[in-house]
């Protein structure tokens, strides 16, 4: 018995060589001194370490949730889900038994109705403050008159200051946009917040004011368009233009020209253009400003 042992350790560490040689000059490239013992422990060693790696990946990861019978990867979510469900089922069987109690009470004697619960009331409530909701106060009453003021001009300068400001614009000479009729006049509370003129084949469109040209482009709705930075926080725009003539950056003078009527004109209008005068984020009527036919 132990003659046979010590035959099966000896095969165990016999010594083998793996040596790797060029097949045509046979020079030896690698060589590598094995036994059986050594490659039975590197091969376990592999196992072992493949069997742990697929372990934490199965473990750690949701890797998990695709083997079948493991269960599915929103089982959080459901569980609240279902957690949910059963607190309100609580909420309702205990309200249920409230119910049936005051029911039972009723039936047998105990209480003249079905009892519900009063509602809590906050610390600073006052009794008689629905005997009070008509009474208007005079500072609620001033307040009112400002917020309807305020409303009605929420576009325009405050009656308070309009014809102040207006005295400051009209000490400037203003020109005529262009030479045409008037068609739409200047109408706030119909978002009319400019004027609009006719006018003839290929006229000029002037700068009201002396400025700077601040910006330029094209919409479907006013086509080319032209806003000229004026002193006194004012601001001209310029719309219905068939052709640009100034960029952003260059100065104008009052008279200039700074573009064309589109000579398609506007719908059924023809020829137009339209003038927006803006004070303070607040539209300003051109028609006081300047003379328009």
């Amino acid at each position: 018995m132990a003659k046979q042992r010590t035959t099966r350790n000896t095969n165990l560490r016999s010594k083998f060589r793996f040596v790797v040689l060029n097949d045509e000059t046979f020079e030896e490239k690698f060589a590598l001194v094995l036994t059986r013992l050594n490659v039975w422990l590197f091969l376990s060693t592999v196992g072992v370490v493949m069997v742990a790696l697929t372990a934490s990946a199965i473990i750690y990861t949701p890797l998990k949730y695709f083997i079948p019978g493991f269960g599915d990867y929103n089982y959080r979510s459901q569980i609240l889900n279902l957690e949910f469900q059963a607190d309100s089922l609580e909420k309702a069987m205990a309200s249920r038994e409230v119910w049936l109690e005051n029911v039972n009470n009723v039936i047998s004697g105990k209480s003249d109705s079905i009892e519900t619960p009063t509602p809590e009331l906050p610390k600073d409530y006052d009794p008689d403050l629905k005997n009070k909701l008509g009474e208007v106060s005079d500072a609620e009453k001033n307040l009112r008159k400002e917020m309807e003021e305020k409303e009605s001009f929420s576009l325009s300068y405050d009656a308070s200051t309009i014809n102040q400001d207006l005295e400051e614009l009209k000490q400037l000479h203003f020109i005529s946009p262009a030479n045409g009729v008037l068609k739409d006049a200047y109408s706030p509370e119909k978002e009319q917040y400019g004027i609009t003129l006719l006018c003839p084949k290929d006229e000029p469109v002037k700068a009201v004011y002396d400025g700077t040209i601040i910006g330029s482009g094209y919409s479907l709705e006013t086509g080319y368009y032209i806003t000229v930075q004026h002193a006194n926080d004012l601001i001209s725009i310029y719309k219905h233009c068939g052709q640009l003539l100034k960029k952003p950056g260059n100065a104008v003078k009052a008279g200039e020209a700074i573009a064309i009527v589109n000579n398609a004109g506007s719908g059924d209008k023809g020829p137009i253009v339209g003038l927006e005068l803006w004070r303070s984020g607040r539209p300003v009527n051109p028609t006081l400003l300047m003379v328009i036919q």
